[in-house]
């Protein structure tokens, strides 16, 4: 097994209770996983996994072309199928538990959603063809969904920015997200504390945290956040940039500044 965020390896074989081998069972619907599933439901159509794995290779360009002349009946792909692709046959579009992608830390996920609705819409029936797109739900009383895929975006987006607006979320006040980064986990902790008293002595602002990163070590470095939460009309910027150069020189470790983001990862 192999994390692709912190580097980790190790061997799927695990020692159980009275010296058995454990059996892994693995879950969740990775590419992999659908692509069986699949194989197994339309053995008679040709599939390929369209990945950021699998297209990085020598044998892209030939998969593109065979995508082009029909000879792949079926693409199972992440998200890069709606970068920018032209696939002239292309007539049905299915995305994969929905429901996953509006959990989590970022607040802004609805909104990604009916992007990547438009630009599904875009890549299907490119060359004219009736086409169509499916989200999969488990909730299907979802008012979020139906404005998603509704024709006129701003069924969405008009209450959107209510929602934004009774929470005081950008655009109506500032975020700033600030991450701080570390390969040494205890200095890292001790740093964020630091950094956190600074910016709350000398900024009229929220200061928020820290808390570890949802993803809380990329390769070999230890991450947190803090957030600051300013009202429109305060101006922070260059008292902040004080604060961290300032602290950046004396910790030697990495910061990472996101004006007005909604998601932390």
């Amino acid at each position: 097994m192999l994390c692709h965020y912190c580097g980790h390896k190790s061997d799927l074989n695990r020692n159980c209770v009275e010296g058995n081998k454990c059996d892994p069972a693995f879950s969740g619907p990775g590419v992999e996983k659908i692509s069986e599933e699949v194989n197994s439901i339309f053995p008679e159509f040709k599939s390929v996994i369209f990945s950021s794995d699998t297209m990085n290779k020598k044998s892209s360009i030939n998969i593109l072309d065979d995508i082009i002349d029909n000879k792949i009946n079926i693409l199972i792909g992440t998200q890069m199928v709606s970068k920018g692709f032209h696939f002239p046959n292309l007539n049905c579009i299915v995305v994969l538990d929905i429901d996953l992608t509006s959990q989590g830390h970022d607040l802004r996920a609805a909104e990604k959603n009916l992007q990547l609705y438009h630009q599904l819409s875009g890549r299907a029936g490119r060359a004219g063809k009736p086409a169509k797109v499916y989200f999969q739900t488990y909730n299907i009383n979802s008012d979020v969904i139906s404005q998603i895929t509704d024709q006129d975006p701003f069924l969405f987006l008009d209450k959107e920015l209510i929602l934004r607006k009774n929470y005081s979320l950008p655009p109506f006040e500032r975020f700033i997200g600030i991450i701080i980064t570390s390969s040494d986990e205890d200095k890292l902790k001790e740093e964020s504390f630091i950094l956190h008293d600074e910016l709350s002595k000398n900024l009229n602002c929220k200061v928020l945290g820290p808390v570890e990163a949802p993803i809380f070590k990329i390769k070999k470095n230890f991450r947190n956040r803090i957030l600051i939460r300013a009202k429109k009309d305060v101006k922070i910027q260059k008292k902040l940039s004080e604060i961290l150069k300032i602290h950046k020189s004396r910790s030697g470790i990495k910061l990472i500044v996101d004006v007005d983001p909604i998601s932390f990862n």
